[in-house]
């Protein structure tokens, strides 16, 4: 690591945010603070503090690091049906819940201090992902209108991210002998057939 005083502010906001993800995969959120973050990387609190408003800047410029990856990961083929386009991204997102759980957690339970607003550029970030389900979810549509593809691209991933809630707090053993790519696999067929007539392949 390079001496404090060579860090540009751009390298000290990296180095803080990779510290974030590795200090959450280790101990999870709830004992993140930013001193902890800055004796991670050598600083003190105070310069952390000339970079990121507070600690829920903070954890959200990790959070939008870990969308990045997810993003990167449900990136399907153009020539990709949409149904299994679909199955991609949900079992992208299912994958991240499962092998990076705390990480995951903290993009998709992170509540901000004091109710205090999320700022646009995370919303915009946030807003990427339900994006790419309607896009796929619109080239099945048919004639269906814009608002029904909306409505059905958010109820389907509901149902995604409750599965991927259940998997990541290994609450799933109530369903037995059936894992969550099962119950995965189960959604998107029934839902996706029974919405837009889709027949699986």
């Amino acid at each position: 690591m390079a001496r404090r005083n060579q860090h540009s502010r751009e390298e000290l906001q990296a180095l803080a945010i990779e510290a974030v993800r590795e200090l959450v995969a280790e101990q999870g959120l709830a004992k993140l603070s930013v001193r902890k973050v800055a004796e991670k990387i050598r600083y003190t609190p105070g310069m952390l503090y000339h970079v990121f408003t507070n600690l829920d800047d903070l954890i959200l410029h990790a959070n939008a690091a870990t969308l990045d990856i997810l993003l990167a990961d449900m990136m399907a083929p153009a020539d990709l049906a949409p149904f299994q386009a679909l199955h991609q991204m949900a079992s992208a997102y299912l994958n991240l819940a499962r092998t990076q759980t705390a990480l995951w957690q903290m993009v998709f339970m992170h509540r901000m201090q004091h109710e205090a607003p999320v700022p646009s550029w995370y919303q915009q970030r946030t807003g990427l992902l339900f994006e790419r389900v309607e896009q796929q979810m619109a080239r099945m549509a048919g004639r269906q209108p814009t608002e029904a593809v909306h409505l059905a691209a958010r109820t389907l991933w509901s149902s995604v991210h409750g599965i991927a809630v259940l998997a990541a707090e290994n609450k799933l053993e109530v369903t037995g002998d059936v894992d969550e790519q099962a119950m995965l696999d189960s959604l998107l067929e029934n839902y996706l057939k029974s919405w837009a007539g889709l027949e699986s392949s």
